[in-house]
């Protein structure tokens, strides 16, 4: 059996407010090759956004933490790994 790919999306307040809304139609729009390779669950903070320089939204996959992340990165990202 393959392993998935475990994608937790933040949908705190930043993350949401800055496009994580938008990554949580994810499961609707992955490429149909791409569906069963993947878990998606939301998460209400990643404790990613504190930091000065931070970049929302966040997500996370596996035990990589995207910044700036949309659904073409989340995409490439599953593609190349």
């Amino acid at each position: 059996m393959e392993k998935k790919f475990k994608i937790t999306i933040c949908s705190g307040t930043t993350c949401y407010v800055l496009g994580g809304a938008h990554l949580m139609m994810l499961e609707d729009v992955l490429p149909d090759d791409l569906k069963e390779k993947v878990e998606i669950i939301g998460s209400t903070c990643l404790q990613a956004c504190h930091g000065e320089n931070a970049r929302a939204p966040f997500v996370r996959i596996n035990d990589y933490l995207m910044e700036n992340a949309s659904i073409p990165k989340i995409v490439e990202y599953l593609r190349t790994h």
